[in-house]
């Protein structure tokens, strides 16, 4: 993921993009897999999911809203997570142009997250957002 801008010398953003980088491999198996081998993959999804969203949400987003980053950026990826729970929810009806239109859009909301969220977030936290989100 992105290491240019210096942003995951932040903790909580070097935990969540570490989280993201497992979550792309994941995505990754699930790309190259039989079809019997998806199941399992999809509930590995899900389960790291629920956590990682759970973290962003309470923590990363709460403060980004806080902060005045809200619609841009927090209303549409909270929209997503929903999203993504909904689908992984019925995983049974995951297959072809469903379950690759969800990955795709799973990448690109990562994307969004690591290359725009991040990066705004690292330079318009201070350091009482910080206190909070590690407070959790």
């Amino acid at each position: 993921m992105c290491e240019y801008c210096g942003c995951r010398r932040v903790p909580e953003i070097a935990r969540l993009g570490a989280e993201h980088d497992v979550i792309d491999g994941v995505i990754a198996e699930v790309r190259k897999a039989d079809p019997e081998e998806i199941a399992p993959l999809l509930d590995r999804l899900a389960t790291l999911l629920r956590p990682h969203v759970e973290r962003e949400e309470e923590g990363l987003f709460a403060e980004a809203r806080s902060a005045g980053l809200g619609s841009y950026f927090v209303d549409d990826l909270e929209d997503d997570h929903r999203r993504f729970a909904a689908a992984l929810e019925h995983r049974e009806d995951l297959r072809g142009a469903p379950l690759e239109r969800l990955l795709d859009d799973l990448d690109h909301h990562i994307a969004i997250e690591e290359y725009d969220l991040f990066p705004a977030c690292s330079e318009t936290l201070r350091d009482e957002h910080w206190q909070a989100i590690e407070a959790l």
